[in-house]
């Protein structure tokens, strides 16, 4: 289902590299709102007008006892820093910090970048348009609960809870600290209302109250993360909680990496209706009591965004899984270690707005629709295959002419066929190389008596015309 192109992504970047785009992934964003890279943190106002201080001095104020004055203070300065950094790690001693083996500190020497990891990826085919340390292993922080979410969702599709279960409250939900809707011990809540919680307003309290009701336990649930990010390929991704909050003596940190965000978005998008709740800037919780207000600023400022999650711990920085979707494209992104709240937005934003503005979907096949190709089924019958489904593939738009069909389906089948029964593969091709795989199946039921079967060939060693379709 994922197939992650990373010679695609590797020209992106190079692409970039070489200035041929003005337009690159970190171009000036379109939206103005998050225009943060020239303004300076802190009051800048004050810092400008400070530097104008010494041309105000009093006139009789001579030079000479201005430099006296000056080294006193600088005098006086240094004595107390030297006292600060000197009884600084006393009390920093007094204080237990786990560290993650491999994670970076923002502490690094140089300017400070503006995320540790980005990606952009088509949310259809998973293919990956743009990739920087999309592998390195960084603190989803509260993104864990994306994975939470997902398998809340397959839970109930599998009839095991429902959305109107009532959820009771437990001494650990309502002790949960971080990011919290206000739940107290003893409260009961249908579990749909504590799963909105969860992903709009990020709250850890609703979170381990979700999972003590589809797991049993938060212990219980973490197994199942673990168990599904194993499922769908995630093998740098090891969830340690329900809700991303730091190290504790109980627990490690959770660990993932920008490319398997991508692939549990990707499942989300895919096969759930999170985004009905991503998508709201607010939205009334038990009945109105309070609003639960989305903690992605992207909401309701960047065309076409509907989700996805946002993450933030001291050690993991500012983190962000957006999608958007604009057309018949969409696409994630996924921004990981930002220095801070506005760069994350502002980095996605930036992404997305790439993606949208230099790639475009391409109708390959319709669903239903009958393929240039034949099939002799026994000794009379002859069905042209269809695809069950519509499929797009997203391309730079430079690029959209050099797309290439191949049709691997027999030219005979020995035996009878079912309506939709698979008949063969069609492989959509850039340059090459194989962007996606599409099953095509049997439009008919065919009825072949055992007595008039024949063998069987391929396509492929057929007429060229059959096989070989440039759009």
């Amino acid at each position: 289902m994922f197939e992650f192109h990373r010679n695609e992504a590797r020209r992106g970047r190079e692409a970039v590299a070489r200035g041929a785009d003005s337009s690159g992934p970190w171009a000036e964003s379109k939206i103005e709102m998050m225009r943060t890279e020239a303004e300076p943190e802190g009051n800048s106002k004050a810092e400008a007008a400070g530097d104008g201080m010494i041309d105000q001095l009093p006139s009789q104020i001579t030079q000479q006892t201005f430099v006296r004055s000056s080294l006193r203070c600088a005098v006086v300065l240094f004595g107390a820093i030297l006292f600060c950094g000197l009884s600084a790690p006393s009390a920093h001693a007094a204080t237990h910090h786990r560290h993650v083996k491999g994670i970076k500190s923002f502490k690094a020497k140089g300017p400070i970048p503006f995320y540790r990891a980005a990606l952009l990826e088509d949310a259809d085919t998973g293919k990956v348009l743009y990739e920087d340390n999309a592998d390195m292993q960084w603190p989803p922080a509260s993104m864990a609960k994306m994975m939470l979410l997902l398998v809340a969702t397959e839970q109930i599709k599998a009839g095991r809870v429902g959305l109107d279960d009532p959820v009771r409250v437990s001494e650990r939900s309502a002790h949960t600290g971080g990011s919290r809707v206000g739940l107290e011990e003893g409260q009961i809540y249908p579990l749909g209302e504590l799963m909105k919680a969860a992903i709009i307003k990020s709250a850890n309290d609703a979170a381990v109250a979700v999972a003590e009701k589809v797991g049993g336990s938060v212990e219980a649930t973490v197994r199942m993360m673990n168990q599904r990010a194993e499922e769908l390929g995630m093998t740098h991704t090891k969830y340690q909680t329900v809700d991303g909050l730091p190290p504790r003596p109980t627990h490690d940190a959770d660990i993932t990496t920008a490319r398997d965000l991508a692939r549990v978005a990707y499942q989300i998008i895919h096969t759930t209706d999170l985004l009905k709740w991503s998508s709201q800037e607010q939205a009334p919780f038990d009945g109105g009591v309070c609003m639960l207000h989305t903690t992605n600023h992207l909401i309701g400022h960047f065309d076409g965004c509907d989700g996805l999650k946002t993450g933030f711990t001291f050690q993991a920085g500012f983190n962000l899984t957006a999608t958007a979707k604009r057309g018949n494209l969409r696409f994630i992104s996924v921004i990981l270690g930002a220095p801070s709240n506005q760069q994350r937005f502002a980095q996605s934003a930036k992404l997305l707005d790439w993606g949208f503005e230099h790639f475009k979907s391409v109708s390959v096949l319709r669903s239903g629709e009958p393929l240039p190709v034949h099939v002799q089924v026994g000794p009379t019958a002859t069905i042209q295959p269809i695809a069950p489904r519509d499929v797009n593939v997203v391309l730079p738009k430079t690029e959209v002419g050099s797309l290439h069909l191949e049709y691997k389906v027999p030219t005979t089948i020995n035996g009878s066929l079912t309506l939709g029964e698979r008949v063969g593969e069609v492989l959509v091709q850039d340059h090459g190389e194989t962007v996606t795989e599409v099953t095509v199946v049997s439009p008919i039921a065919v009825e072949v008596p055992a007595t008039e079967q024949v063998g069987a060939t391929e396509n492929s060693n057929a007429d060229p015309a059959y096989n070989q379709v440039n759009q």
